[in-house]
């Protein structure tokens, strides 16, 4: 297995992939726009776990220079691995390529927001890691 970087070959990979992280069926056209604008973007960077050609698992790391922490810090936004893959190690190895991204970039740390009803993420950023700090407050404007 290997980490590559994204394409936009991959589109419909990632699709699959992130409808599978929801559990729903994500707006198709509203996803290739948004996945073609972040591909471009170099504060965004989007990889790929791929074992025999077949893409397992996706992760992304959106950098940002923020006022409150007077520096860059690097935000994961999705980590996805393919239910069958799952427990083998592949979020890890995607988790580790976050954090070497994230270095590379300067970041000073690394923050990630998940659902309350992601129990077994939770658990997962734990092990990789990271503390429980802060919460997240959300305010649905649509």
């Amino acid at each position: 297995m290997e980490i590559i970087k994204a394409s936009i070959d991959h589109l419909e990979s990632v699709y699959k992939l992130l409808c599978e992280l929801e559990n729903d069926l994500l707006d198709k056209n509203d996803f290739s726009k948004i996945y073609k604008h972040n591909i471009k973007n170099d504060d965004v960077h989007y990889v790929l776990a791929v074992n025999d050609l077949n893409i397992i698992g996706f992760a992304s790391l959106h950098i940002q220079k923020l006022l409150h922490h007077c520096s860059t810090i690097g935000e994961i936004q999705e980590i996805i691995v393919a239910k069958e893959q799952q427990g083998l190690g592949v979020g890890a190895m995607l988790f580790e390529e976050l954090k070497k991204i994230a270095t590379t970039n300067k970041c000073i740390q690394l923050e990630v927001c998940c659902n309350l009803a992601r129990e077994n993420s939770h658990k997962f950023y734990l092990k990789q890691g990271m503390k429980k700090s802060h919460y997240k407050f959300t305010y649905r404007l649509a």
